[in-house]
């Protein structure tokens, strides 16, 4: 909610009534806001049609404005350098008045992307000292709430916050550390927009405008259209029917149902002779994903007629004797790790799995849940995203002391009782022949979808004056490497459209390596490796500027723990360039050129600083190639500011490339400690 103080000012001479406020601001004005100090800055909201608005400042600036037929009103107000002073705002119109307090003047910066930008400084590396941190009430964060939606929004939830130790832990951390970075060269007040969604492409970020111009997305228009169309047949069902948000069924220490019919599923006395028989195979067709283009989706993207959702399967057991000290049962594998479930036997829950991570599949039984003669197993699993299902499994079965002997082979009793689509759960009271696909045009209301979140999560800023954009996001595009270029180009130019600035300052973070073991298993190819060249020839595009953080990976983890260097990184990039720290050295070293003579590839580099620097007794991760493209490890030395790279194994070497591995520890540095990009000079290094 807004933080700010409404004053109704009753005229005596007027009727009193309980008409509700009209006048409003866009949610970014409220207590506690920073605006961009020595600018023109938007100020716009609502209140009644052909109405005077007058806004007031505490330094000095009164301007007017007049509401149009629609209620719509906009004006411009002049703010002076920062002067650490709290100021006061003032909007008023007929007999209403808004008031915002405890405003700064300073620099704000909006910082969007995926989860490595959403990471909060809870989750961050050394996250019990940070804590801790002195409370600085000059840096302040908005985070905007995630949202979704098809059309452009104008409006989103989200508040100001002053960093301090109670509100510092839900900060973003790569968001704080550049804001603390600038805070402590520039010694004024700094504010940042977090507006950053977990698991999403670029193309999510990008308007229509700007994605249409891709290949691949020249549809856009016509398939926004559809999407949009109250009258097909999938959005009347999706308006007629209710839904449960999906997160209700995440992380959640009491089993949610889809209604309370579904409760009695679990018991041995529920009559399922209604329900379809099926086999494990069978049941594992309904979830089964039919095969994506991956030069447009990510691996897990669900194509229209695609299912995931919730599915109920029972299996009746028969049992001689019940003579045993231990009983277990082990629900197997599943064809995602990501599938959560709750076991029953007899009615009593026996294990449950209601989160992503993978968990040991065997569960203890209890004392008195298993009977001599028949017993009754029912299990629901819910299927997030991707195949889904149990799948056929020798470890599945019925222990006792720790021998099986049930094996649940044959045929099952299943309903399915829960569609997901959209991102919500629609109850299904009729099974799965109740399911309503839509078109293979249709955009779909998911975190994912092309535009979805620059309409709900960018659009609202509006004009908001920034001075720039910091940015990390990738990890959703990396089986998609050869288009990122152009799908993040989009990204950018949707930015600086809605800013109206062609100019606006980009700076984003190149990934860090990352083992990515399932996708190196699904495509034989160094993707990550192939999305951070992406990134790095982006940098082609005019005023932006990457921050380089290949000493920091986690070969396990595509969320590495340190992000202070990322934070710290990114501002100076935003200092030598925007702030006049014109000597600072901003970049580790990056491709420039590269020159073969006599079975040598001299290669040249930007970024050297005061020079090349390496760890341990000699460069490493170098690679050459001839015409045949086969690359082979090269001996690499320093001359000067450039490097010179050779193999007994290439005679007449043409091709070069260095970190050429989705996960590796460099030791190419400058002087100054920012590691070198990863490159290859192939013109055109990736795989699909």
């Amino acid at each position: 909610m807004k933080k700010f103080t409404l004053f109704i000012l009753i005229v005596l001479c007027s009727c009193q009534t309980n008409e509700k406020s009209s006048l409003s601001l866009n949610n970014l004005f409220q207590d506690n806001m920073i605006l961009q100090h020595e600018s023109i800055v938007p100020v716009w909201g609502s209140s009644k049609s052909l109405n005077l608005v007058v806004i007031e400042t505490s330094w000095g600036e009164k301007v007017s404005t007049k509401t149009d037929s629609d209620g719509y009103w906009k004006t411009n107000i002049n703010t002076p350098k920062a002067d650490r002073i709290p100021h006061q705002i003032t909007i008023s119109s007929e007999n209403e008045r808004l008031e915002i307090n405890n405003v700064l003047l300073g620099e704000v910066w909006l910082a969007s992307g995926q989860s490595n930008m959403g990471w909060k400084m809870r989750q961050t590396l050394d996250n019990d000292k940070l804590m801790k941190e002195p409370s600085n009430s000059e840096i302040r964060m908005i985070n905007v709430k995630r949202d979704l939606d098809l059309r452009p929004k104008t409006t989103f939830n989200g508040e100001w916050k002053l960093c301090s130790s109670e509100t510092i832990s839900e900060f973003s951390a790569v968001g704080y550390f550049f804001a603390k970075k600038l805070y402590q060269e520039l010694n004024i007040p700094i504010g940042i927009i977090n507006s950053s969604v977990g698991g999403t492409p670029a193309e999510a970020w990008a308007n229509v405008n700007n994605l249409k111009k891709v290949e691949g997305f020249e549809d856009m228009e016509e398939r926004m259209k559809i999407s949009t169309d109250p009258k097909t047949e999938y959005n009347q069902w999706i308006e007629n029917h209710n839904f449960i948000d999906r997160s209700e069924f995440i992380n959640k220490s009491q089993i949610r149902y889809t209604n309370d019919s579904n409760k009695s599923f679990s018991k041995e006395k529920f009559d399922d002779d209604h329900w379809e028989s099926r086999s494990i195979e069978q049941i594992l067709t309904t979830f089964e994903k039919k095969k994506v283009d991956l030069t447009k989706y990510g691996p897990y993207h669900n194509l229209t007629n695609d299912f995931d959702g919730i599915m109920w399967i029972r299996k009746k057991f028969e049992l001689d004797e019940i003579k045993f000290d231990i009983a277990e049962f082990d629900i197997g594998k599943f064809a995602n790790n990501g599938d959560f479930y709750s076991i029953f036997i007899n009615g009593e829950l026996v294990g449950r799995k209601n989160n992503w991570p993978k968990q040991p599949t065997k569960y203890k039984i209890e004392k008195g849940i298993l009977k001599k003669g028949t017993n009754t197993l029912a299990i629901r699993f819910i299927d997030f995203y991707g195949d889904g299902g149990p799948i056929r499994d020798t470890k599945r079965g019925l222990y006792l002391d720790n021998k099986k002997i049930i094996s649940f082979d044959g045929s099952w009793k299943s309903r399915a009782v829960g569609w997901l689509t959209n991102e919500n759960l629609y109850p299904l009271d009729l099974g799965f022949d109740e399911v309503v696909f839509p078109s293979p045009m249709r955009i779909s209301k998911s975190q994912g979808s092309h535009t979805i979140l620059n309409n709900s999560m960018i659009h609202p800023l509006g004009e908001y004056t920034i001075k720039g954009v910091i940015w990390y996001q990738g990890e959703g595009n990396r089986t998609r490497a050869k288009d990122y270029k152009s799908v993040f180009s989009a990204v950018i130019d949707s930015f600086r459209e809605q800013w109206n600035n062609n100019e606006l300052p980009f700076y984003y973070v190149q990934l860090a390596p990352f083992g990515d073991i399932g996708n190196k298993r699904r495509s034989n190819a160094e993707l990550v490796a192939q999305l951070r060249e992406a990134q790095r020839l982006t940098l082609q595009k005019n005023n932006v500027g990457m921050a380089i953080i290949m000493d920091v990976g986690d070969s396990l983890d595509i969320h590495p723990k340190p992000k202070k260097p990322v934070g710290d990184r990114l501002a100076l990039l935003a200092l030598a360039k925007n702030y006049g720290k014109k000597d600072l050295v901003f970049s580790g070293p990056l491709f420039k050129e590269v020159l073969f003579k006599e079975g040598n590839a001299i290669i040249s580099f930007e970024h050297t600083g005061s020079g090349i620097s390496y760890t341990v007794d000699k460069l490493k991760h170098f690679e050459i190639a001839g015409k045949d493209k086969k690359f082979y490890d090269a001996f690499a030395e320093v001359s000067g500011n450039q490097v010179i790279v050779k193999s007994k194994k290439v005679d007449n070497p043409i091709y070069v490339r260095y970190g050429w591995k989705n996960y590796l520890k460099p030791n190419f540095f400058n002087k100054e400690g920012l590691p070198a990009s990863s490159f290859s000079s192939l013109n055109n290094p990736f795989t699909q």
